[in-house]
């Protein structure tokens, strides 16, 4: 880093390994991308909340800039002019350095009873990571990557596979940051000179199916343990000798993110999505959960090769021939569950969170119903029961749903149907957990 940079510093302190990308490389570049990607994938999220919108800079159709006829200026969404894009730079950069894997040998493979598949599970970083930001615009605010950072920290987690545990962080400095400073910063942006003078205008239109915070749950379950607990859990007791293991629970959390989804997915917790006609389609569990494989647009069960047009897709659901642009290569999971960590002594904590749409959705998907059921079993309560000690070994006890937040929802446990978005997102940035 060139020694004359105004650079500001933060540290975390890893609570889950860390995905940041290529985690064999030595390269601050690579950890950085992954870090950067993630923020800014919460910043689209926020910003769409605050009814910008916001592109999907993963789809090549829907990328900034968006070029109009007869030399008309192009047109950026509010998160490129912060992040990047064709023909703009990102207005700040971020070094990180800090962090060690967690273990060095091959992934590590989690598979519950009764799974001919489980979930491999690579090394991820542990221990503390520096994040040093350097404005490169005038324009640049440091809310603009501390008020992501924070949410995430709070409430989600951080860099790549986050569906598996990953990334939950804790910072170690007060921030200082809020969504005043966040929002009028956004608006400097949209209105300077630099961007006026290359004639950039700001995009308009539906953000409806992409990531929004008005429509993501957090919430946070504690459990109290026995000390090696975690070799009661059904799917780590039989690699509980694995040296792998060993490492990744000195590291300070237990891989649990597999078992809780097994049930969700698999086993008793299926009776919160898949009901009724839900039965006869396997659309609903690629929408919810993701998949690798290509899916439908409309009905989001699995597609084929066209045999009779080389260049489409054949949905055996839907008995029609589809163009590309109508199936999605992959999804990710709507839902994230993180690993296991210590909070004090005996006392432990998992996070589940993410974001289900309002829009957009199967049209047999209830989401308020899915949620309201979710919400009562990871408290205990009811009609669809977990059975904790099945999932995490009869060695803890007490566990408990210590706060649900989601905006302008009765579920909210801090301030319920919370309509304003800037006294919400402050909520989340102070980490607000209680009602007052």
């Amino acid at each position: 880093m060139d020694g004359d940079m105004n650079i500001e510093r933060y540290t975390c302190e890893i609570k889950t390994p860390v995905w940041t990308g290529d985690i064999d490389s030595k390269s601050d570049l690579v950890k950085s991308t992954g870090i950067i990607g993630s923020l800014r994938w919460w910043t689209e999220a926020i910003l769409r909340g605050m009814d910008y919108f916001i592109c999907d800079p993963t789809e090549e159709k829907n990328q900034c800039p968006i070029k109009g006829n007869n030399n008309e200026s192009a047109k950026y969404c509010c998160a490129c002019l912060i992040f990047g894009a064709s023909g703009i730079r990102r207005i700040f950069k971020m070094y990180i350095d800090g962090g060690e894997k967690v273990f060095s040998d091959k992934t590590l493979n989690i598979r519950p009873s009764g799974r001919n598949r489980g979930w491999y599970l690579g090394s991820g970083l542990k221990g503390e990571l520096n994040l040093n930001i350097v404005s490169l615009d005038k324009e640049f605010k440091r809310e603009f990557v501390l008020v992501p950072l924070a949410i995430s920290a709070n409430w989600g987690a951080i860099g790549a596979k986050t569906q598996h545990g990953y990334g939950v962080i804790k910072l170690n400095d007060k921030i200082g940051g809020d969504f005043t400073g966040f929002k009028s910063g956004i608006e400097n942006v949209i209105n300077s000179n630099r961007f006026k003078n290359l004639k950039i205008k700001i995009r308009t239109g539906n953000n409806d199916c992409f990531p929004n915070i008005k429509e993501m749950f957090f919430t946070k379950v504690q459990f109290k343990a026995q000390n090696n607990w975690w070799r009661n859990i059904d799917s780590i007791k039989n690699n509980a000798s694995d040296q792998r293991i060993t490492d990744w629970i000195n590291s300070g959390s237990v891989p649990i993110s597999p078992e809780i989804k097994n049930w969700l997915r698999y086993g008793g917790g299926q009776e919160l999505w898949k009901t009724c006609d839900q039965n006869k389609d396997s659309g609903i569990e690629n929408w919810l959960f993701g998949t690798t494989q290509r899916v439908c647009r409309y009905c989001f069960n699995k597609v084929r090769n066209d045999n009779r047009n080389q260049n489409n897709y054949w949905c055996e659901n839907c008995k029609k021939s589809l163009k590309p642009e109508e199936t999605m290569e992959r999804m990710a999971s709507k839902i994230n569950i993180s690993c296991a960590y210590k909070i004090d002594g005996d006392l432990w904590e998992f996070r589940v969170w993410g974001w289900i749409p309002k829009n957009g959705n199967p049209s047999w998907f209830v989401r308020d119903k899915f949620l309201d059921g979710l919400k009562a079993s990871l408290n205990s309560t009811g009609t669809v029961y977990l059975q904790w000690n099945n999932l995490l070994g009869n060695q803890t006890t007490n566990h408990s749903l210590v706060v649900w937040r989601e905006f302008d929802s009765n579920r909210d446990t801090v301030k319920s149907n919370e309509k304003n978005i800037g006294n919400f997102l402050n909520d989340l940035i102070d980490d607000k957990e209680v009602a007052g």
